[in-house]
């Protein structure tokens, strides 16, 4: 499944309106560690880093540390960050494709983790995140294949599109409460999530959110979800239970294409409209029963489904 590069770009635009960012590393040259240079050492901004010969980036001072016009260190020398208390923010970039980052400790002072912060960082297993992040990036941890499990705090309120994509090795996710909206390929392509927590402030599940999550087994979808995106669910081949919420209006197209493992569904009465291709390919649907006033196509099911209405 192919989509273009609108909603990166998108995220590129959103980042640079934000916050001022307070390093900038235009006028120092990389510096690698070595038997003769031990450590590595410089300032951007109002921060200072220093980088040892074991690989690990130490960051500190005051403001938001971001890579959108380079890094001072050589990224492939760091293997893990330690960000101290006082930096304000992870900006856009900042630690995209070191990869050979392995760990990673957020402080207290860290409001934010702006796009693509750690994207492609393919050897990171384990993450810190504070309690006073409110804001995850588009694409903050897209490409961390190695990431086994992260905490995403209580606090944080808003997670960007793409955030969490191609994390294969991540089994379990809880989104906190306060989280509204699921954006498009958030959690796409994590092959490993088995279990995903959603909680009650949630009202949308984006495109492609969970596409090609091929060991999901259950979702259970809020209350409050209205809508369910295209593609939100395609090729989940092992989701087993689906449970949707009265106050669901829409299913998308392709939305649970490819899930063979689904045997039954209860379709809420306030569904009005189902899309295209949305549960084609269903092949352990074998009868539903859908609300008579739902708009649908002869396509939203398999042909082999045998389709009632209520």
């Amino acid at each position: 499944m192919n989509r273009d590069d609108g909603p990166q770009l998108k995220i590129f635009q959103r980042m640079r309106k934000q916050k001022p960012l307070s390093a900038s590393a235009q006028t120092q040259k990389p510096v690698t560690p070595s038997a003769q240079n031990p450590a590595a050492a410089g300032k951007a901004g109002d921060l200072s880093w220093t980088l040892d010969a074991r690989g690990v980036l130490t960051i500190a001072g005051a403001g938001v540390v971001d890579g959108f016009t380079g890094t001072p260190w050589t990224p492939d020398n760091v293997t893990s960050l330690v960000i101290r208390d006082g930096v304000t923010g992870v900006g856009l970039l900042a630690f995209y494709g070191h990869k050979n980052l392995t760990s990673v400790r957020v402080p207290d002072s860290v409001t934010q983790i702006g796009g693509c912060a750690f994207q492609d960082c393919a050897a990171l297993e384990r993450v810190e995140l504070p309690d006073t992040l409110t804001f995850i990036g588009g694409s903050a941890f897209q490409g961390c294949a190695n990431l086994k499990s992260v905490t995403i705090p209580d606090s944080v309120t808003d997670i960007g599109g793409w955030a969490f994509r191609d994390c294969h090795a991540l089994k379990h996710i809880r989104v906190p409460d306060g989280v509204k909206e699921i954006g498009d390929f958030t959690f796409a392509f994590c092959k490993s999530l088995e279990r995903v927590e959603l909680p009650d402030s949630l009202t949308q599940i984006g495109g492609s959110a969970f596409a090609f999550c091929e060991s999901l087994t259950s979702v259970r979808v809020p209350d409050g979800v209205t809508a369910i995106g295209d593609f939100a669910f395609q090729f989940c081949g092992k989701l087993a239970e689906l449970r949707l919420p009265d106050g669901l209006t829409s299913i998308g197209e392709f939305a649970f294409q490819f899930c063979g493992g689904l045997t039954g569904i209860r379709f809420p009465d306030s569904l009005t409209q189902i899309g295209d291709w949305a549960f084609m390919n269903c092949t352990g649907l074998k009868s539903v029963s859908v609300p008579a006033g739902v708009v649908m196509n002869a396509n939203a099911f398999d042909p082999k489904t045998v389709l009632t209405r209520r």
